[in-house]
């Protein structure tokens, strides 16, 4: 257990550190705030490679478990903790984590028959977030998400997954010709989200093993996976409405998949 070290001041480094990290920019590592996302991190046993706790943080127990499992500890003020974090108003306890280990097996999980959900372009970390929380929500085997998009570790997209991202498999980075590779070589069939779709996604065999694209609003799916696709659906809107949050098209699609499997 390591002796609580103070931050005296703000322009202490462990302060840029926890910063850094806030924003994706240590190597390995992603910063939670908060005590429930911060339990939650550590009911997941990730690494804890450093803790910092305010008299904000008036949970005691937390306080304990975070000083037995951190490899380093500090004791700050409210104005020191206001700097290190990442939000308008510190909520008195954060932490450096190792981010999940994970490869591509994990990603497709145990299951006989994996769903994977890939999020092409989704550049608002917040949506991400809310997609990874669904998918874990419906069960996924796992996540991959695509370069260009927003990165699943970063501060605001941990949030937004209220702690899955601790839990459920997240690979970062693909490009569309790695997607369509790892579909290949794990025989899923690339099933494509698109306002253009040849069938509405309640027409499609979701019970084989399956690749599950996504895209952001903005810019939607690259030309790329949608040729790829084995097919393409779409969800039958009300006029004038053209297209859904992410994160919402994203449940539709994954519950009826759920659905389907049971």
């Amino acid at each position: 257990m390591p002796a609580p070290r103070a931050i005296t001041s703000a322009r202490n480094p462990v302060v840029q550190r926890f910063r850094d990290a806030a924003a994706g920019a240590v190597d390995g590592a992603m910063m939670a705030e908060g005590a429930r996302l911060v339990a939650e991190a550590l009911d997941a046993g990730l690494g804890l490679l450093a803790a910092a706790v305010s008299p904000r943080c008036a949970d005691g127990a937390l306080r304990a478990r975070l000083q037995a499992s951190a490899a380093e500890f500090y004791e700050c003020s409210d104005e020191v903790m206001a700097r290190l974090s990442a939000l308008e108003t510190a909520p008195g306890v954060a932490v450096l984590l190792q981010r999940p280990a994970t490869d591509e097996a994990a990603v497709l999980g145990r299951a006989l028959v994996p769903l994977v959900v890939v999020a092409a372009g989704v550049r608002d970390p917040g949506n991400l977030g809310s997609l990874l929380r669904t998918a874990e929500a419906v069960g996924a085997s796992g996540v991959l998400t695509m370069a260009g998009g927003a990165d699943p570790f970063r501060d605001k997209a941990v949030r937004g997954s209220m702690g899955s991202v601790f839990r459920l498999p997240t690979l970062h980075g693909y490009d569309a010709a790695a997607v369509v590779a790892f579909a290949e070589r794990h025989r899923l069939q690339l099933v494509v989200a698109d306002g253009a779709g040849e069938r509405a996604y309640s027409e499609v065999d979701l019970r084989r093993p399956t690749a599950l694209v996504v895209g952001g609003e903005a810019h939607g799916v690259p030309p790329e996976l949608l040729r790829a696709a084995a097919v393409r659906v779409r969800i039958p809107l009300c006029a004038p409405v053209e297209s859904l949050n992410v994160a919402v098209a994203a449940g539709v699609l994954l519950f009826e998949a759920a659905r389907q499997r049971r």
